[in-house]
């Protein structure tokens, strides 16, 4: 954020509860919380003094209008935060009162983000501390750690130390190495979806129900039960990793020419297909398909097949060499776990590689990657950027 504007966010969720802040801060943050607070039930008008750590009890007022009694605390210098009722019709009007007295509206994560920015050394420090508060697992909050003292922050800091003497077409070729790294790493940090696909009857639903260790989905005999998509959370490889497993409907040419129910069904599983992070093709051992007949799937998108009710068959009849597991009995599950994060790329990483964690730091490094400019004004911003942008 610029050090010379003045900022307001709503700090709680919208919705109704019992209070509300909404943050104020630059600065003319004292000088308009001077206009619109009223303290207790004294109208006479003076200038405010706010100490950081002081808390005043009064009203919001637009001119002679009161909006809602508040309470506000001075975080800091040039810091407020308003704690008003809950109803989200008071939390706007009073954002739309500071705005017209000149304070611009940004989100709660780029006020907070600021915040740390005044209290770190560069910029990746301040974004990884922002990004420990939301990660999934407490190996993401490792990730995010180590890229403050060494990872990204080193790698940034000695790169511009010796930028004289690197080769331009190195320094692209680690921040395609990053950027790789990253995509493992924010699959860590905030968490991966997998989609559960295949055929109707397959067992999606009994596989799902077993990966998430509780029951989520009705399981039947009768294909095509799950109509449209239902999910469940759940956490692998000792809690290292965190996936939403979604069950969809069954893959079927001619249950999507049923009815326009099916074929909407059908459209939204292929939806979620182009936007996953690993696919499970699922299919009952006793009736493998190919998997093109129904499976469409960005090629990047990894994809293990895997073939459900070994309970049914033995192995050794079914002429299959992949991944045969029975969802019902609990039995091969530990092996498809083990699987899954192979093919996350998490088995084998080093949570102290360099590796980027934000939009910013991605944008930054893919500009570096395909432009010809010297990479040093880049390199720089990566690690001295004060907007978060």
């Amino acid at each position: 954020m610029s050090s010379e504007k003045t900022y307001t966010c709503a700090l709680t969720a919208r919705g109704m509860a019992a209070i509300s802040s909404v943050a104020l801060a630059g600065p003319g943050a004292l000088g308009i919380l001077d206009t619109v607070f009223q303290s207790g039930t004294n109208t006479a008008k003076r200038s405010l003094t706010v100490p950081p750590g002081e808390i005043l009890h009064g009203s919001i007022v637009d001119d002679h209008r009161v909006i809602d009694e508040v309470v506000v605390g001075c975080e800091g210098t040039d810091v407020f935060i308003i704690h008003c009722h809950g109803n989200p019709l008071l939390v706007e009007q009073i954002i739309l009162l500071l705005q017209s007295h000149g304070a611009e509206l940004i989100d709660a994560n780029r006020f907070a983000l600021a915040g740390y920015q005044q209290t770190t050394k560069n910029a990746i420090e301040a974004e990884a501390r922002l990004a420990m508060q939301k990660s999934a697992t407490l190996s993401g909050v490792k990730i995010l750690q180590a890229q403050i003292n060494g990872g990204l922050s080193q790698w940034a800091q000695n790169t511009l130390d010796t930028i004289e003497s690197l080769d331009t077409e190195e320094i692209k070729r680690q921040c395609r190495e990053i950027l790789q790294q990253g995509l493992i790493a924010q699959r860590i940090i905030e968490g991966v979806k997998i989609i559960i696909a295949g055929p109707p009857n397959s067992g999606k639903s009994t596989l799902l129900n077993c990966l998430a260790g509780q029951q989520q989905v009705i399981v039947s005999d009768t294909a095509g039960t799950t109509r449209d998509w239902v999910s469940a959370t759940g956490y692998l490889d000792s809690s290292t990793l965190r996936a939403e497993f979604i069950d969809t409907a069954g893959l079927d040419d001619a249950l999507a020419d049923a009815d326009s129910i099916e074929h909407i069904a059908q459209e939204r599983t292929q939806a979620l297909l182009e936007s996953c992070d690993l696919i499970l093709f699922v299919q009952d051992i006793t009736e493998v398909r190919s998997r093109e007949s129904g499976i469409r799937s960005p090629s990047d998108t990894p994809i293990i097949e895997v073939h459900n009710k070994y309970d049914l068959l033995n192995a050794r009849d079914s002429g299959l060499t992949s991944l045969t597991i029975s969802a019902k009995n609990n039995e091969g599950i530990d092996l498809l776990v083990q699987k899954i994060i192979e093919q996350l790329g998490i088995a084998d990483f080093n949570m102290a590689n360099p590796a980027v964690f934000t939009q910013r730091q991605r944008d930054l490094l893919l500009a570096i990657i395909n432009s010809n400019q010297p990479p040093k004004k880049r390199l720089f911003k990566l690690l001295c950027s004060k907007d978060g942008q």
